[in-house]
């Protein structure tokens, strides 16, 4: 394989619905920071101040990223409770939803997903799954779009490219 530099492009949100199809696209990423991070255990013998061996454990991959584009959804998501045909105040309202949060210890999960694209047309792919976000941010700065910034966390990091 070749050296190549490869442009960040961003990343799509996917939300999985309760017994797995369908999935629902409800934003797009950009400056999208993912971090796999391993617990490390060392050993040392009683000889030697050097290590003897080391093991990982307790994988998880960080995620940090601002949402550029999105649907209204994702934040209902992250809260838990969507009422269809609701308005804000309870009152029926039809083709609205109410998104509220849910007396619940059940977290909604998300993948990540998108391609950086090589300067010889190379695609670089990944994939985070089951993502969960610590937080639902939602900022209206005045005169500026809304931008939402998320961190959460995933359980794998799943990355294809081409090696030959």
């Amino acid at each position: 394989m070749a050296y190549t530099s490869f442009f960040a492009d961003t990343l799509a949100v996917t939300f999985e619905v309760a017994g797995g199809s369908p999935t629902l696209d409800v934003g797009v990423l950009k400056g999208v920071e993912l971090i796999a991070e391993w617990e490390h255990v060392e050993l040392y013998g009683q000889d030697s101040v050097f290590r003897e061996d080391v093991a990982r454990k307790n994988v998880a991959v960080s995620v940090k990223a601002s949402m550029a584009k999105f649907h209204p959804n994702i934040i209902g998501k992250i809260l838990g409770t969507e009422n269809a045909d609701k308005d804000i105040d309870g009152g029926s309202s039809t083709g609205d939803t109410q998104a509220e949060i849910t007396d619940s210890n059940t977290v909604p999960l998300f993948d990540l997903q998108g391609d950086l694209t090589g300067k010889n047309a190379e695609a670089y792919k990944g994939k985070v799954t089951n993502v969960y976000f610590e937080n639902a941010p939602f900022t209206a700065p005045d005169g500026e779009y809304v931008q939402v910034d998320l961190t959460g966390k995933g359980d794998k990091l799943i990355l294809q490219y081409v090696t030959t």
